[in-house]
Formats: C-alpha cells, sequence, structure tokens
C-alpha cells in the first residue's frame, strides 16, 4: 500500500515571474483594428518571393521518403533581408506606430517565417496572420528577445501573410526587427486554421497515439516529447533531458542530421504537447511552443545533437526531463520509442525484442507495435526501466508492412563522443562522471498553484512553489520528493507524498 504523508505549511510568500519565449497563437489585433477604419487592407505594400520548381522538389522527396536520416522537408526556404520597418506601412495611433507588411508566396499551402535582429522593446507588439485573419500568431514581445536576437515561427495558412509589428510612444528603445528566411509549403503542411496542425493523421496507419493503452505507464516521459520544426523547412523530434543537479536546465536531445549547426540551433521551433487528446481522437494543439535554442554538443558518428532551449518550458506545459542510461549494455525488451512521425501527433512504438547491438547504433528489425517514419529523427529510444538509451537515427522499415533494420545512435556513444565538451553529452550532463544512470525529473518552479495539482515521476522537486488557499498537491513519486527555496502554503493545505 501506498504511504501517505500530509504536509501542512506556512511560510512567507517568495514567488518569482515567469519568463519565456513561447510562441502565442492567441491574440487580438487591437491596433490594426483601429487603423482598418483608415486604411484597406489593398494599402499595405507587398513583398513576393520568386517561383520555383515544386515538380523537382517533390521527386527528390519521393527519393528520400524510404530513409529516416533526414528531417520531415516540407517547404522551400526563401534567404531574406527586410526590415519591416523599412518595408512596411507605417501609421500613428495615439499611443504609437503601427507597420504592416504583406508577404506573398504564389502557391504556397502556408508560410512560415524566421525573424532576425529582433530586439523589441517593452510594450511592442509583433502579430503575424493570414489575409481574412482566421489565423494568428501573437503577440510576440519583449519576452521572445533572445541573444542571437532570432525568432523562428510556426506555419501560416494561405500564400500571403501580413506581419504587423506596434511599438508604443516614449520607449527605451527603437526596435528593430528583420525577416532572414520565408518558407513556402509546398505540401500542405496545414489543412486546419487556429491552434491545430494538418499534419494530423499523416503517419502510418500502424502507429498508436501516445494516449491509447500502450502509453498508459509512458505518460510522464511523453511530457518530454517536442516536435521540431528547422529552419522553417523540416520537421524531426527530441526530448528534454534530466542532468545531474536536477535543476531542470532545458537541454534537448535530437539528431544530428536534424540540427548540427548553430544556425540549426537558433532557428529551430520546439513544440511540447501535440498529441491526439484521446486514443485515435481529434488533432491536438500546437500552441505550446519554445522558440530558438543554443547548440551545445553533437557528434555525427552517433548522430547525436543536443540543444539547451532559450527559455525553461514553463509549469503549464508539465515539462518531464527524461531519465538515461550511459552504459553499452544491451537494453532488456520491451524497448519503445515516443515520436511525431511524418509530423503527425505524438505516437508510441513497442518492440518486444532485445535490440541488435551495431558498433555506435541499436538496431530494431521489426517494432511489434508502430514504426519510425521522416520527423521520427532525434526521438527518445527508451529500455524497458524508462531510461533514454538512443535516439532515432536512420531505418528503412518506415512502412507499416516492410521489416528491414531501423537505428538508434547509442547514448553510451554519445556520452564520450568525440571527446571534447562540443561533441560529448557528459560534460553537459554529468561533469564529474559519477553517474551511470539517472531517474527522470518533473521539476514545479517559481510558480503558483491554484487549483488541485498532481505531479508524478522518478524524482519530483518544488522549488519556490506558493499555494493558493483550497489547493492540495498530490505527488506520486519511484525515487524520491524534493522542496526547495520558499514553499508557500495557507493553512490546511495538504501536501499528499505517496512513495
Amino acid at each position: 500500500m501506498n504511504r501517505i504523508i500530509k504536509v501542512l505549511i506556512v511560510i512567507q510568500l517568495f514567488c518569482l515571474p515567469n519568463v519565456f519565449a513561447q510562441i502565442t497563437t492567441h491574440g487580438e489585433l487591437k491596433k490594426s483594428n483601429k487603423l482598418n477604419k483608415l486604411r484597406k487592407s489593398d494599402d499595405i505594400p507587398v513583398i513576393s518571393m520568386p517561383s520555383f520548381n515544386v515538380a523537382q522538389m517533390l521527386i527528390e522527396d519521393q527519393l528520400n521518403e524510404k530513409q529516416v536520416k533526414q528531417p520531415l522537408r516540407f517547404a522551400k526556404v526563401f534567404e531574406v533581408d527586410i526590415d519591416i520597418k523599412k518595408e512596411g506601412l507605417q501609421e500613428n495611433t495615439e499611443d504609437g506606430q503601427i507597420w504592416r507588411l504583406k508577404i506573398k508566396s504564389s502557391g504556397a499551402y502556408s508560410l512560415n517565417f524566421i525573424f532576425k535582429e529582433y530586439e523589441l522593446p517593452v510594450g511592442a507588439e509583433l502579430y503575424i496572420y493570414n489575409s481574412d485573419k482566421t489565423q494568428l500568431i501573437g503577440a510576440l514581445t519583449e519576452i521572445n528577445n533572445n541573444s542571437a536576437k532570432i525568432v523562428p515561427v510556426q506555419p501560416i495558412k494561405g500564400d500571403i501573410a501580413i506581419i504587423e509589428y506596434f511599438e508604443p510612444i516614449n520607449v527605451c528603445f527603437k526596435g528593430s526587427l528583420k525577416l532572414s528566411k520565408i518558407g513556402h509549403d509546398y505540401k500542405g503542411i496545414l489543412n486546419s486554421f487556429n491552434e491545430y496542425d494538418g499534419r494530423f493523421g499523416t503517419s502510418q496507419s500502424c502507429n498508436v497515439d501516445i494516449n491509447c493503452t500502450e502509453g498508459n505507464d509512458w505518460q510522464n516521459e511523453s511530457h518530454s516529447v517536442c516536435r521540431i520544426l528547422i529552419n522553417a523547412s523540416g520537421y524531426c523530434t527530441g526530448s528534454l533531458i534530466n542532468n545531474v543537479n536536477n535543476d531542470g536546465r532545458a537541454y534537448v536531445l535530437t539528431a544530428n542530421h536534424c540540427i548540427n549547426t548553430t544556425s540549426d540551433a537558433n532557428n529551430s521551433v520546439f513544440v511540447f504537447n501535440y498529441e491526439s487528446p484521446t486514443c485515435s481522437g481529434s488533432d491536438g494543439s500546437v500552441a505550446q511552443s519554445i522558440s530558438n535554442s543554443t547548440l551545445r554538443a553533437n557528434w555525427s558518428t552517433s548522430d547525436f545533437s543536443f540543444v539547451e532551449l532559450s527559455s525553461v518550458p514553463p509549469n503549464n506545459f508539465n515539462p518531464y526531463w527524461n531519465g538515461w542510461n550511459n552504459q553499452n549494455t544491451t537494453p532488456n525488451a520491451p524497448v519503445r520509442c515516443i515520436h511525431h512521425p511524418s509530423g503527425d501527433v505524438k505516437k508510441i512504438s513497442r518492440d518486444d525484442a532485445a535490440p541488435s547491438n551495431n558498433g555506435n547504433f541499436w538496431g530494431v528489425t521489426d517494432w511489434t507495435v508502430g514504426t519510425v517514419e521522416h520527423g521520427s529523427s532525434g526521438a527518445p529510444f527508451y529500455n524497458s526501466n524508462h531510461r533514454v538509451v538512443g535516439q532515432v537515427h536512420s531505418g528503412n522499415n518506415i512502412f507499416c508492412s516492410i521489416n528491414e533494420t531501423s537505428e538508434y545512435g547509442k547514448f553510451s556513444s554519445s556520452w564520450t563522443g568525440g571527446g571534447t565538451d562540443a561533441t560529448r553529452l557528459q560534460n553537459w550532463l554529468d561533469p564529474t562522471n559519477t553517474t551511470i544512470e539517472l531517474p527522470g525529473l518533473r521539476l514545479i518552479k517559481n510558480a503558483t498553484i491554484n487549483s488541485n495539482t498532481p505531479a508524478s515521476g522518478d524524482i519530483v522537486k518544488l522549488e519556490n512553489v506558493t499555494v493558493q488557499g483550497g489547493s492540495n498537491i498530490v505527488i506520486d513519486i519511484n525515487e524520491r520528493f524534493e522542496a526547495t527555496g520558499t514553499f508557500n502554503a495557507p493553512v490546511g493545505t495538504t501536501l499528499e507524498i505517496r512513495p
């Protein structure tokens, strides 16, 4: 029987604000609505992209579709240098200025953008929306500022998008905002509006949703997995990885063939919790995203890439940091993979046989449940003890009916990598190299709990948490529970810990 510990705590309130580079997908164009009465949409200047050979790109994609080891390509990327303030239509309002600019790429199913020299003052707002305003990204604000000054955003439906930038009067500095890349979707990556995503249902029929029975015991790990949009043109998968400090550093493991340069890392968007809400259910939301990352280490020999997100996923993402095992010991069956095949909602695959040992890779000949596809690259490969032992590298078994070996870069090989901090995992996850296996982490940090909140994981840690009256926390742990910093709870609040 589980032992329940009830803790009644009263400590002085201290709670830090959340700051993160989330891409908001809901908003209201309040400033623009004022201008619509003054100017017609036709007055907004248009910058058009050149035409290109779509048929040739589709032929290239067909030739490559039998191999996983590349991102799922869906867009032609145009390199541009467009200053929104210089090229856009400028208008004055009583509280500031607005610039609007149309971007057109004829025939595109959707458009996506990467901004450079992104520096917005407090109070400034950036929106991207389609011509009939049925889909909106924004507001992006000073919260999205980062050291690289690069902000990529997700696709928006249609071949015309309007970029709108508002800057208030008397800002502390003048904002800077330029476009560096425009992605022309030639495959129809978006088939729906608002927060939902057109990749839904595109993966092979044998793949199983994470919220089916198959995924019941893997809900914690599910929250670690993210779909990655790279350089405005392709999709891969990655996952949050724990380190020995259990401090919630925003480390993500993926594949080297997905992200292998500083530019790749900077120009990526990481979407968490894109999944069907029920087994074989409807499409999921892509609203929870982090823009931009820093490349920390990569090594082509085991095909790993290790990045740090520009900000830590906030508490409402329910983030989970995967545990790992760094030993070159064949994992016991069954093994599993949680991934975004073909950019689809999150799936889970299972193999009831132990993988083969192929040098720097583990090999799976025939998944018992599901498979891997384009878009699965970089996804975590787990042993039976829920520890990451690799990431998706390549495979020929991307179709349910074909049973050929797919490979997964070994965590053990990546641990020492090429022997330098920039080519190995050890320096980032355990600098003293004293740990063989690390449990997964559920961290709730700098948060105010205003409803009954469950938390579960190998390690559950609360740091600087405030609990409002009438709210309780229930914690299920496998390894240990920690409460550090300031923990504030009203008299009568119950903290239940179930080891």
